[in-house]
């Protein structure tokens, strides 16, 4: 089966119309007309990388942020409906033609035939005849197995095992078992790790490619989730890789010093920075998000210029009721303004400062430009008014639900800075952090609370905690008889809106058992994974249903 063939039977008929992978060359020639200099070979590397950037956006973060207690997209007004689809993530009713999961599984598998595209390309080449040594093909092709053990274990995360592929060349498929799966991506890890390059200076910038610290973690991970994954623990060897990475064993990296220094304009040379999507004004643009979390007129707020209109839809879970009622205090999670405490830096409103610097991490309260004064308006239910972003969603006075969004109903996150128009230059500058140290210190530390060492486990959050208050004076430090929702509350207000909130929570035993806002818990275990696309099972009928779809 040639490429074309194997690409279409991993993704079936939706991904090439439904990605925008802003790929623009490489798919129709071939390695002996096309690799004839050392530049040649990255831009062959990068196909799977360009297709990582689209991946870790849109479908895939709905899919992470919105089923949970983080983040929600209520009906507001006419807008935001569609036909119940961001209702139906909120109450855990998806089904297997919701395009959000077809996006995804098609996306998933996608990432997995470009990679072997790749690495079936570069393993033919030789490397010392463009002037480039064998350990430069070694990392090449270990930076491909691992993007494929990357793309596996994002499928096992969303939808269990999954047909394994080890080539393109290999014949059409069905689903091998979750063990099966999970067990083809530690092989591939473990491979790779050792010929991968490591950081040797600290700071340097990342590009976005696989060094031995990215592929660590990704193992790490996979041991992190194990018991979700396979029903196994596998904490003690998580740990263990967690401590090599912090010292150093995989190459230099430490902690930032600064909350902000990870989301940064130039958040690609933050210390803490493994893997970052690399971004850049008017070149490869990590920006699907602004217009999903801004209002139509926030570009007031921000006195900037966007290249497109906002359609004001993501918000914060809610903490309260109404205006006049106090902290939703029936369930645990949820609330996730009011997580963070009185103090923290993070909590102001988002204000930039200019050439680069900035304070905050939301939109909240009267949206005011800071500098000019001017009031951001309403267009739709608001015409007219001044806008407040507040903390609930209930349109007057009708009941706080998913049907009852005002076009000012929550508060909006800024994790990734937006410049002014001044400074229009930076817009788009930072990098999305796909792994940074602060995860790494996060992992040991629920590692060694499982193990029952608690004090140990809150020392390294606080570690962490205190670069979020004035003078590292934190009102709240975790305690060190710590519970699980505590450690939930952390793993939320450290990467609120990071793309990972529901595999937390499927491993923290939280995310089909517990109550939030007006989610009910579901005690569907099945709904830990989503449903295979009923567009891919037609297109590969060996391919089976997860069970209770």
């Amino acid at each position: 089966m040639n490429t074309k063939h194997i690409i279409l039977a991993l993704t079936g008929a939706t991904v090439l119309s439904a990605c925008d992978l802003d790929e623009k060359f490489y798919s129709s020639v071939t390695p002996e007309t096309f690799i004839t200099s050392p530049e040649n070979t990255y831009a062959i590397l990068c196909r799977p990388f360009t297709h990582w950037k689209w991946y870790l956006g849109s479908d895939r973060w709905y899919l992470q942020e919105l089923t949970t207690d983080e983040m929600t997209c209520p009906t507001r007004g006419n807008d935001w409906y569609n036909n119940g689809e961001y209702i139906r993530l909120h109450e855990h009713t998806w089904s297997p033609t919701d395009r959000f999961v077809v996006n995804t599984y098609d996306g998933t598998t996608g990432g997995i035939a470009r990679a072997w595209e790749a690495y079936d390309d570069l393993s033919k080449v030789d490397y010392r005849a463009l002037g480039m040594t064998d350990a430069d093909k070694a990392d090449h092709l270990m930076q491909l197995k691992s993007i494929v053990a990357y793309f596996y274990m994002r499928g096992l995360d969303f939808f269990g095992g999954m047909p394994i592929y080890k080539s393109n060349n290999d014949p059409v498929v069905g689903r091998s078992t979750a063990r099966e799966t999970y067990d083809f991506i530690e092989s591939l890890l473990k491979e790779a790790i050792p010929q991968l390059k490591k950081k040797t200076s600290l700071g340097a910038g990342e590009d976005g490619y696989i060094k031995q610290a990215a592929a660590a973690t990704m193992l790490a991970q996979l041991y992190f989730n194990a018991q979700s994954y396979i029903g196994e623990e596998h904490f003690t060897e998580c740990a263990k890789l967690c401590e090599d990475i912090i010292n150093g064993v995989y190459g230099r990296y430490a902690l930032d010093k600064t909350w902000y220094g990870p989301h940064s304009f130039t958040n690609d040379e933050s210390p803490e920075a493994i893997w970052n999507v690399p971004s850049q004004n008017t070149k490869l643009e990590y920006n699907w998000y602004y217009r999903y979390f801004y209002h139509g007129n926030s570009a007031k707020y921000f006195n900037t210029s966007f290249p497109a209109s906002c359609w004001n839809g993501f918000c914060l879970t809610p903490s309260r009721e109404s205006e006049t009622s106090g902290i939703y205090t029936q369930w645990k999670l949820g609330n996730t303004y009011e997580k963070f405490a009185a103090t923290d830096l993070r909590k102001k409103p988002f204000v930039y400062h200019g050439k680069g610097t900035y304070e905050g991490m939301f939109l909240v309260g009267d949206q005011v430009n800071p500098t000019t004064g001017e009031k951001v308006l309403g267009t739709k239910d608001k015409a007219g008014k001044p806008i407040t972003f507040r903390d609930y969603v209930n349109v007057d006075g009708k009941g706080s639900s998913m049907l009852n969004g005002s076009e000012d109903s929550g508060i909006r996150l800024v994790k990734m800075p937006i410049p002014d128009n001044d400074d229009l230059n930076l817009l788009w500058n930072p990098d999305f952090p796909a792994m940074r140290l602060t995860e790494i210190y996060y992992m040991l530390a629920e590692c060694k609370w499982r193990a029952g060492q608690k004090a140990e486990a809150a020392k390294l959050i606080n570690t962490v905690r205190k670069r979020n208050f004035k003078n590292g004076i934190d009102p709240q430090p975790v305690p060190d008889d710590f519970d699980i929702y505590r450690l939930a509350d952390e793993w939320q207000i450290e990467f609120l809106g990071e793309g990972r909130r529901r595999t937390d929570l499927i491993r923290l035993g939280l995310f089909t058992t517990e109550d939030w806002w007006t989610h009910k818990a579901s005690n569907d275990d099945n709904k830990k994974y989503f449903p295979i696309p009923a567009v891919d099972i037609s297109a590969n009928p060996l391919l089976k249903q997860n069970p209770g779809y």
